[in-house]
């Protein structure tokens, strides 16, 4: 038996090396047609809204970017974070909402606002419903697509 191993282990491997060289033959084939040796296959429309991508563009971008947001809870309550926030979507259907937890706490911040006094208006218009409130700097979504309503 131990004649064998060598004589096996030399077959195993003559096979492998075989195999292995098998593969040039197709990557030399490829790179006949397309000199950089990669084929993208991607849809048509991929590239119309990427040709369409400019700044007259009626398409616009979603991105995110330095904001701010208007704080309506913060407390380790998880109940009390989940009925705020049902509340305050219900009341501005319109407006985003966001629930985060940072152990131990809950919190609620609504909107994306660019500039503070964005979320000054909104934060007045808060006080009456909720204590307290406050704005907040976030990473907000800036969504530049003009919507056809």
């Amino acid at each position: 038996m131990n004649k064998a191993y060598p004589v096996f282990l030399l077959v195993f491997l003559l096979y492998g090396a075989n195999s292995i060289c098998a593969q040039t033959g197709v990557l030399d084939t490829q790179q006949d047609d397309n000199q950089n040796g990669v084929v993208i296959h991607a849809d048509a429309r991929l590239a119309t809204l990427i040709a369409k991508k400019g700044k007259g563009s009626p398409y616009g971008s979603i991105s995110s970017g330095k904001g701010f947001r208007v704080q309506i809870y913060n407390g380790n309550d998880r109940k009390a974070a989940i009925a705020t926030k049902i509340d305050f979507m219900r009341r501005y259907p319109n407006i985003p909402t966001y629930m985060t937890y940072v152990a131990p706490h809950f919190r609620v911040k609504v909107g994306d606002f660019r500039t503070h006094p964005e979320a000054q208006k909104l934060n007045h218009e808060l006080i009456q419903f909720y204590y307290p409130t406050m704005i907040v700097p976030d990473i907000i979504v800036i969504n530049s697509i003009q919507q056809d309503d």
